[in-house]
């Protein structure tokens, strides 16, 4: 597995992989690699915000981008080892609880999130720091779950918040731009619906309902097209995201 060579010889197709390495060669943090495809593919959106194992986010605006906190990591483990579900469907489980201010202060206060981008997080963050800090406290899951989902929608408005007081931007300036969310929280109701209302409430973004297929894929789609770039030999990562030298075209080809 992510061996392009091996994958290459044994389907007789040609393979790009290892797309972040040039980058990181140049001082950038390997990324997100994302924005690329979504600035060719999905320009007509102001924001974009994937909620995956991490939340990460797109502003195309200031060509910024980066990730935000874990989410559906956090989410699943939670409900696979207390409820034995794969995951909460449709948020079920944390809209039973209510918030423990206290566990949701000590969240937001974790060092990752008073850091200005270019940032990116690794799985370990979500692992080895958070998940502890959950399995610690003395609440019941449901209202763990219902605090974590809080934090994700908090953490979202805050990083929304940094990017117009780093840009010396108005809040103002997110008036009836569009926001396109996808990613497997974009499945969760009470986490979409709790999310829509705050950045409606707090910015006036207009969150836009988007087909299940773009909400399933669209990260698989622009590694794909990120891969297309590196064989045309165009730039594929962008180090206003990234924070390396410059940008870069990255990624080994392998064919016979």
């Amino acid at each position: 597995i992510g061996d392009g060579a091996a994958i290459s010889a044994e389907t007789g197709l040609l393979v790009v992989n290892d797309l972040r390495a040039m980058d990181v060669a140049y001082g950038g943090q390997g990324a997100p690699i994302v924005p690329i495809g979504e600035k060719y593919l999905f320009d007509n959106y102001r924001l974009l915000l994937n909620i995956g194992g991490i939340a990460n986010i797109t502003d195309q605006k200031h060509q910024i981008a980066f990730d935000i906190c874990p989410a559906n990591r956090i989410l699943n483990k939670l409900v696979q080892q207390y409820l034995n579900k794969e995951y909460d469907e449709n948020g079920e489980y944390s809209s039973q609880g209510k918030i423990n201010e206290n566990l949701l202060n000590k969240l937001n206060e974790l060092d990752y999130y008073k850091k200005f981008y270019p940032k990116s997080l690794s799985n370990s963050f979500g692992l080895d720091i958070i998940y502890p800090l959950l399995e610690s406290n003395q609440s019941n899951v449901h209202d763990v779950l219902r605090t974590y989902v809080e934090h994700i929608i908090q953490q979202i408005c805050n990083s929304i918040q940094m990017i117009i007081d780093k840009e010396k931007q108005y809040n103002s300036s997110y008036v009836n731009c569009k926001m396109l969310i996808t990613g497997g929280g974009a499945h969760n109701k009470y986490l979409f619906q709790g999310l829509r209302t705050k950045l409606q409430e707090k910015f006036h973004i207009d969150v836009i309902d988007s087909m299940s297929d773009v909400i399933d894929f669209k990260e698989a789609l622009i590694m794909a097209f990120i891969g297309l770039l590196r064989i045309q030999k165009k730039t594929n990562v962008l180090a206003s995201v990234t924070g390396a030298k410059c940008d870069t075209i990255g990624g080994a080809v392998w064919s016979n």
